[in-house]
């Protein structure tokens, strides 16, 4: 599964401070699937995730519902177009480990 992300903006303040936490959390979709390729999208995290990289710590991956994220119900429906249109932050959908882009 590859874990995907649109946001490649970081605030290096933001980061330096989650290096500090005690915890690396990061908030992400539940797993969905493209061409045969499974995907799971960062929700909220992005600097958490930088943190625990740069830490060499392996993050925790919290799988939001829709409940907690609007966002999801739209990939519980089906609808993975209009989900990865909504949880879109700026910048082409890329591999958060290797940093290169999906599509």
């Amino acid at each position: 599964m590859k874990t995907i992300s649109s946001q490649r903006f970081l605030d290096d303040a933001i980061v330096e401070f989650k290096r500090g936490a005690t915890t690396y959390i990061v908030k992400v979709s539940p797993a969905f699937e493209i061409d045969g390729e499974t995907f799971r999208v960062v929700l909220d995290g992005h600097h958490t995730l930088e943190a625990a990289k740069l830490d060499g710590v392996e993050p925790g991956y919290e799988e939001q519902t829709a409940s907690q994220n609007d966002f999801v119900g739209l990939l519980n429906a089906g609808n993975i177009d209009d989900f990865l249109a909504m949880a879109h932050f700026g910048a082409d959908y890329f591999d958060v480990e290797t940093g290169i882009d999906v599509w």
